[in-house]
């Protein structure tokens, strides 16, 4: 976090700090986003018929589902998190079929644009990220099938010394109209450190349920569980 603060203070006092966003429809462009200069990258996208139904029924059941997604075998990876944590009433509904295709092509798609494997992949319907923060990663990537999804802000709109100072965040914004959402559905990959996108939960999901992937490098997931084994060793 320190080495984090501390760049972001250096490309402050160069004055070069952008966020610029790359949008297409097609979800295999995003393999070319390590090579562009944007931080952001959206795909958009319509959600498939059925979800709104399914989705009601999933929320209903709090969620928090950490795993590994190859490559390969990206759809058995899936249903192996889900099928012991989701009921046989919902894993028989048609959609769920469909959803988890999609998750797994966006798995494959993210493990292609890591070079990777496999990717560390996270399902959750509570969300807690309330204040503004920049991802102390290098790249992690996003898709909320249902409610409110996540508020980022671009990078006029952010008092930066606030944000380094940890000032709350009505501070750290500085033009609430400039605010922006990531829409459910879309696929978004976005860069962290110091020239990553500052986010977080918007209000509404922090007090609702929703539905969000997350992906991430193999080794982030991996990292937090060994912090974890070794804090239980500690105590």
């Amino acid at each position: 976090v320190y080495k984090l603060v501390i760049s972001i203070y250096d490309i402050i006092a160069r004055g070069d700090l952008t966020i610029s966003v790359f949008h297409t429809n097609n979800v295999e462009e995003l393999r070319k986003f390590p090579q562009r200069h944007e931080q952001l990258a959206i795909v958009e996208r319509s959600p498939i018929k059925g979800a709104d139904d399914f989705f009601k029924q999933l929320m209903s059941f709090p969620l928090k589902l950490i795993g590994q997604v190859s490559k390969n075998k990206s759809i058995l990876d899936i249903q192996n998190i889900l099928k012991k944590n989701l009921p046989k009433t919902l894993r028989d509904i048609p959609f769920y079929q469909l959803w988890i295709s999609d998750m797994a092509q966006v798995c494959e798609v993210f493990c292609k644009t890591l070079n990777t494997h496999e990717v560390g992949f996270c399902l959750a319907t509570n969300r807690g990220c309330r204040r503004y923060h920049i991802d102390n990663v290098p790249m992690r990537l996003l898709v909320t099938y249902a409610g409110k999804g996540t508020e980022w802000i671009p990078h006029e709109a952010v008092d930066y010394k606030n944000l380094i100072k940890g000032s709350e965040n009505k501070k750290i914004l500085k033009d609430a109209s400039k605010l922006k959402f990531m829409n459910i559905w879309d696929v978004a990959i976005f860069n962290g450190g110091p020239r990553g996108l500052l986010h977080r939960t918007p209000d509404i999901a922090l007090n609702e349920p929703s539905v969000l992937m997350r992906l991430d490098h193999p080794s982030f997931w991996e990292n937090i569980n060994k912090d974890q084994k070794t804090l239980k060793v500690m105590t």
